[in-house]
C-alpha cells in the first residue's frame, strides 16, 4: 500500500535540503556614509551695492538714459580692489563683453554659474579656483554702467535662470 509522509516530516525533509551555509535572515551590507564638507560662499567683493539686483521692477540707468532691468548687483569699490571667487568652481569663460566689460564666467556647481564683470583687463584665472581665491580686479571696463564708476557687476544663474546674487552668496 502507499505510504503517505505526515505534514510535519515534510517539513522537515524540506529544511534538510537547504544547504546549512545560508543565512535564515538576510544579511544588510551596511554602505559607509562619507561626509562632505560644506562649500563655503564668499562675498566676491565688500563695498557698496550701487544698483541693486531688479528683475521685476525697473531701474533707471543713468548710463544708457533709460529703464531696464538690472540681473545682478554693481558694488562700487577702488579701482585695482581684489575680486574673488564667490565660492569653488571652473572657470568658463574670460572674455571682452562689449557691453560688461572684462568678465569671468564661473561653474560654480548645482547648476549655478556666476559672471563677475567690469574686471580690469587680463584677469588672472583660467581654471579651476576655490572660494575667496583673487579673479581680478575692479575696473571701469563696462560701457552699460560706466556712469557707476570702478565697480564689480555681479550676476548669478541657477540651471540658466537669472537668480538673486544674495540668494547665492547667503547659502
Amino acid at each position: 500500500p502507499a505510504q503517505t509522509i505526515p505534514p510535519e516530516t515534510e517539513e522537515a525533509s524540506a529544511q534538510e535540503e537547504i544547504p546549512a551555509s545560508m543565512p535564515e535572515e538576510p544579511v544588510t551590507v551596511e554602505v559607509p556614509v562619507v561626509a562632505e564638507a560644506p562649500q563655503p560662499v564668499v562675498q566676491p567683493l565688500e563695498g557698496e551695492v550701487v544698483t541693486a539686483f531688479s528683475v521685476d521692477e525697473l531701474l533707471y540707468s543713468p548710463t544708457m538714459d533709460d529703464w531696464r532691468i538690472h540681473d545682478g548687483v554693481d558694488i562700487a569699490a577702488q579701482e585695482g580692489d581684489s575680486v574673488v571667487s564667490a565660492s569653488a568652481g571652473t572657470v568658463l569663460s574670460v572674455t571682452e563683453d562689449a557691453l560688461l566689460g572684462t568678465t569671468v564666467v564661473i561653474d560654480h556647481g548645482d547648476g549655478v554659474e556666476a559672471t563677475y564683470a567690469s574686471l580690469q583687463e587680463g584677469p588672472m584665472v583660467t581654471a579651476g579656483v576655490s572660494a575667496g581665491q583673487i579673479i581680478g580686479t575692479v575696473g571701469t571696463t563696462a560701457a552699460s554702467e560706466a556712469a557707476q564708476g570702478p565697480h564689480l557687476h555681479f550676476s548669478v544663474t541657477k540651471d540658466g535662470d537669472t537668480m538673486d546674487p544674495n540668494e547665492f552668496l547667503s547659502q
